[in-house]
């Protein structure tokens, strides 16, 4: 799908400075909001890798190979979060937080061939100018 989005370049710039947040953000010794539930950090650590399936996965391209070597790209990159953290005093590694990881991702997964699996190119085309992926008529050339 990447070759269809006119801004690609600042997807893939948005996708990396996600990545780096959610590194920043796994490794400060910063909490995030209390949730209010039991586990409430494994809420997050789902929600972040569902958040960055479904963008990642509407950059890249949508066959089965790409998706599985996406899942595995997101899959190290927790496990290299995890192996981080063992390192650092004010967190630890735990195979819970990977679990919640995992679901994430399934998640995710499901969530691309919903509407939401869309999101990233009708925003590339109204920011870009593309009328013809908004339902109008083509911009005439002179």
């Amino acid at each position: 799908m990447s070759a269809s989005l006119r801004l690609h370049r600042l997807w893939w710039v948005l996708g990396g400075l996600l990545l780096l947040s959610i590194a920043a953000l796994s490794l400060l010794p910063i909490r995030g909001p209390d949730l209010g539930l039991p586990q409430g950090d494994k809420w997050h650590h789902a929600f972040a890798y569902l958040v960055l399936t479904l963008y990642f996965g509407q950059l890249v391209a949508t066959g089965w190979r790409t998706r599985f070597v996406l899942v595995l790209g997101l899959l190290g990159y927790g496990i290299a979060i995890e192996l981080a953290q063992s390192f650092t005093p004010a967190r630890q590694a735990e195979l819970a937080d990977l679990a919640a990881n995992a679901l994430g991702i399934a998640i995710g997964l499901v969530l691309l061939s919903s509407p939401l699996g869309r999101a990233l190119a009708a925003i590339d085309a109204r920011l870009s100018g593309d009328a013809r992926s908004r339902g109008g008529p083509a911009p005439r050339r002179q």
